[in-house]
């Protein structure tokens, strides 16, 4: 019992950062939605980062959620 509570609190975690992390690169984003400011969004990720390992949330558990939600750019 205690294990599937552990694990339902881990998820419930990980979903909460995820939607920080939405969150935080909508914010960074333009007016247009064609460029993001990537210091501000760069500032945001420093404080998740840091919020997550106090919360015990495993960096690479955030820097796979980090890696998901930034969309990605086409090389010319």
């Amino acid at each position: 019992m205690r294990l599937v509570a552990s694990e339902q609190f881990h998820e419930s975690l990980i979903g909460q950062y995820r939607d920080l992390i939405h969150e935080a690169v909508l914010e960074s984003e333009s007016d247009h939605k064609t460029r993001v400011n990537i210091g501000k969004l760069n500032a945001k990720l420093q404080v998740i980062l840091k919020a997550a390992a106090y919360d015990g949330l495993p960096e690479n558990v955030v820097n796979e959620l980090i890696d998901n939600a930034i969309p990605a750019t086409k090389a010319a």
